[in-house]
């Protein structure tokens, strides 16, 4: 059974995700709106890109096995980590050879955005950091 502790965690990262999801969705759809429907899919695109790899490397990486050792840990968040970064060049691959035409603008900048908002919502999440 994994603790306490571990599900908290999971639950806070996917909790993450899905406001960075809903992020996406209103993004994109400000964006085409705004700037037209190839800004719009681009913005899409981008939260496609970003959420993807990191609920694969969230999935896998905070995966628990009775009798795990801190070693198989490590080495399951760096084989994580390295899963993660090439899905996430393929898929910006895939977007620049399929998607015409591409805002770059709306690409990078909602990818850019998600960061942040992934950054601003651990921290505002995790209430240890707001006690100090």
């Amino acid at each position: 059974m994994q603790g306490a502790h571990s599900r908290r965690v999971k639950a806070r990262v996917y909790r993450v995700y899905m406001i960075q999801a809903g992020l996406t969705v209103l993004v994109s759809t400000l964006c085409w709106l705004i700037a037209g429907q190839q800004a719009g899919v681009s913005a899409l695109a981008a939260g496609f890109i970003y959420l993807v790899p990191n609920v694969y490397f969230a999935g896998r990486a905070l995966q628990h096995r009775r009798g795990d050792t801190a070693r198989r840990v490590l080495a399951q968040m760096y084989v994580s980590e390295i899963w993660k970064m090439g899905m996430t060049a393929l898929l910006f691959a895939a977007v620049f050879m399929l998607v015409r035409p591409l805002s770059p603008f709306s690409l990078f900048g909602t990818y850019i955005l998600l960061h942040l908002t992934g950054w601003v919502a651990q921290i505002a999440l995790n209430n240890r950091f707001q006690k100090l």
